[in-house]
């Protein structure tokens, strides 16, 4: 059953042998399905096969097929996940199956005397707490892991007797478990860390993290530095599972706000795939631009991207936003965006525009103002009829601004590097890969000299270039 349109057939012929998701749509532009694949070019080709016989549903789904987009990702798992998203956000008319939370995974902590924390899917049972659900079953996993350090629950299904002790597993060794199966802790002790973990789930982490604050300020005013670096230790864990709210709960965006901004900005099709542009500088000094990605609402840091600005001299966003754009297009292995967002009002717009243009590309095009968050297309002088509290609005802002933050913190990096380089290039025996074993534990030059030598050589530092360095007055 070869496909009819030309376009659909090189598409087809296209298709990488690597595994992925890939979406149907109709002729109105409508997702009909999605679906994963260990081969992306074997699995699609499938549906095509003139010599080939369906069940009726396939049938009707393969008469409707106008048109295909495909996503690879690194492995099965991962494209499991992301035909999940798309799942559970477009609802495809042929999809029957993940259309519940089901699918995706709950963590579970059980009410027993010696709670356990848990990964599962599927149904809820009594005599549990659980939170969820989870989009990205990688990332929970990861941030479970890391949260075990702090709060050392069972993740195990041993029997825990106190009266009868057994041999502690490796979590223990790993401090990832109190091991209250081998009468390592008491069930107090055990059940207080129960209810600290229990509180970091429903939202309480700020209170958590003032606690921990205290407590390694007073460990550092006892003098017991290796508890209060511990204590530190924590607090970073807990920070940094904090800025990646994807993997612990916060809200993805309604299905109906995505499938709304179809209707809301007069696109085509839906937009699965959002990229959003944004440009930063000081007096046009260490200029750079910032490519992010949206896949079906949610961020895809994978496919995020930098531009150090080359050709472009003084203060000059749409010039700046010209060149970012004409690079990107020439990536031709990159995937197309269904929409592309810039922050910047109609002036922007029209120059990204005329870019497009040159390129031949006709993908859709917005741009966010921040200061009334005017949203303008292109060939229009008024912004578009959208509320800026609208959910479709609240969405592209979320967007924009993760542009924005991404865009500044390479900046920032860039700055940094340049105020500093002298002065740490001033020091015997630090190069190029030992400062950015610095950059990567310390944040500022002031942290770098105010840290222990022992601090600097856990860095990575040989003593002798800690000591070289701890003698040296490198803030002038």
């Amino acid at each position: 059953m070869p496909p009819k349109k030309k376009e659909l057939q090189r598409k087809i012929h296209d298709l990488p042998d690597l595994p992925g998701v890939y979406l149907f749509r109709d002729k109105s532009g409508r997702i009909i399905y999605a679906g994963k694949a260990v081969s992306l070019r074997n699995r699609v080709r499938s549906y095509f096969q003139a010599s080939r016989s369906f069940d009726p549903k396939t049938e009707l789904l393969v008469n409707e097929i106008a048109d295909l987009e495909h996503y690879p990702t690194a492995s099965e798992a991962e494209a499991f996940f992301l035909e999940s998203r798309f799942i559970k956000t477009y609802q495809p008319h042929y999809n029957v199956d993940l259309r519940d939370d089901k699918t995706f995974p709950l963590v579970r902590i059980t009410k027993s005397d010696f709670p356990r924390i848990e990964i599962i899917r599927g149904k809820k049972e009594k005599d549990a707490y659980y939170f969820g659900p989870f989009t990205e079953a990688w990332a929970l996993r990861r941030a479970v892991r890391n949260l075990r350090r702090i709060f050392p629950l069972a993740g195990c299904r041993r029997r825990i007797n106190p009266e009868n002790p057994v041999r502690p597993c490796f979590d223990y060794n790993l401090k990832r478990c109190l091991a209250p199966c081998a009468g390592k802790s008491t069930k107090e002790e055990y059940n207080r860390t129960a209810r600290a973990l229990l509180s970091f789930f429903e939202g309480k982490n700020q209170q958590i993290i003032s606690e921990l604050k205290t407590a390694m300020g007073k460990a550092a005013g006892e003098l017991n530095f290796e508890e209060a670096a511990r204590i530190r230790d924590e607090i970073d864990v807990l920070q940094r599972v904090q800025k990646h709210p994807k993997a612990l709960g916060r809200e993805r965006p309604s299905q109906k706000t995505v499938l709304n901004l179809k209707d809301s900005l007069g696109l085509p099709k839906e937009p699965v795939r959002i990229e959003a542009y944004d440009i930063s500088n000081l007096f046009g000094q260490e200029a750079v631009g910032s490519m992010v990605t949206f896949l079906a609402g949610e961020p895809c840091r994978k496919m995020y991207r930098r531009f150090r600005i080359k050709d472009v001299e003084g203060i000059n966003d749409c010039a700046m936003m010209a060149e970012v754009l004409k690079r990107r297009f020439l990536e031709k292995e990159w995937p197309r965006p269904d929409l592309i967002l810039i922050d910047g009002g109609r002036g922007q717009v029209e120059t990204a525009n005329r870019v497009l243009r040159v390129n031949h590309n006709t993908i859709p095009l917005v741009g966010l103002a921040k200061e009334k968050e005017e949203i303008f297309a292109p060939g229009k002088r008024k912004p578009l009829p959208v509320s800026r509290s609208s959910p479709e609005s609240l969405f592209l802002q979320r967007v924009r601004d993760e542009a924005h933050r991404f865009a500044v913190s390479y900046h920032r990096n860039l700055q940094r590097k340049k105020i500093t380089a002298s002065s740490l290039d001033s020091i015997p025996g630090i190069g190029p890969r030992r400062k950015a074993l610095l950059w990567r534990r310390f944040s500022s030059l002031e942290e770098i000299k105010s840290a222990p030598a022992a601090e600097l050589v856990k860095s990575g530092i040989p003593e002798k270039v800690a000591l070289r360095l701890k003698a040296l007055n490198i803030l002038t």
